[in-house]
């Protein structure tokens, strides 16, 4: 994926309200998920595909002020959501990085936990972006995917 455009049901209004209830589905499971990595207060956290920022804002309120989120996002609408509800939380340990997962440069490194969440399964190469997500661990980090997957 080159560009918000192929986005499988786009970015608009109606589908961050979608997202949002989505998240809300699967919040429970994303946070035991949390919970078993290890995020905790102070934790850092990377977010690879923030979306509207839903499960930033929820990292952000697990590691408190000493820790750190940073959403990885390449939707330029996404972004100024997200922002926005960070900005009415209040959490300036949050940040937003308008990037595209598999081919824009990224600067990060030394995470604690890394979250990825309903972006593997679209991107065109999936490999580069475990590798991308590994990169950004610090030794003994964990990742956490949410994926949808069918059975054969």
């Amino acid at each position: 994926m080159s560009n918000t455009d192929d986005y499988v049901l786009g970015t608009h209004d109606g589908e961050i309200a979608r997202l949002r209830l989505q998240h809300q589905v699967w919040r429970a499971h994303m946070l035991d998920a949390w919970m078993r990595a290890g995020m905790t207060k102070g934790s850092r956290v990377i977010d690879f595909g923030a979306g509207p920022g839903f499960a930033s804002l929820d990292a952000a309120e697990i590691v408190g002020a000493n820790g750190e989120v940073v959403g990885v996002e390449r939707s330029a609408h996404f972004l100024c959501f997200a922002r926005r509800q960070i900005e009415r939380h209040d959490s300036p340990h949050v940040r937003f990085l308008e990037r595209d997962l598999c081919e824009d440069a990224l600067e990060l490194w030394e995470f604690d936990v890394a979250w990825c969440r309903w972006v593997a399964s679209f991107v065109a190469n999936p490999r580069t972006l475990v590798r991308r997500i590994a990169d950004c661990l610090r030794s003994g980090g964990r990742a956490v995917f949410h994926e949808y997957q069918s059975r054969c």
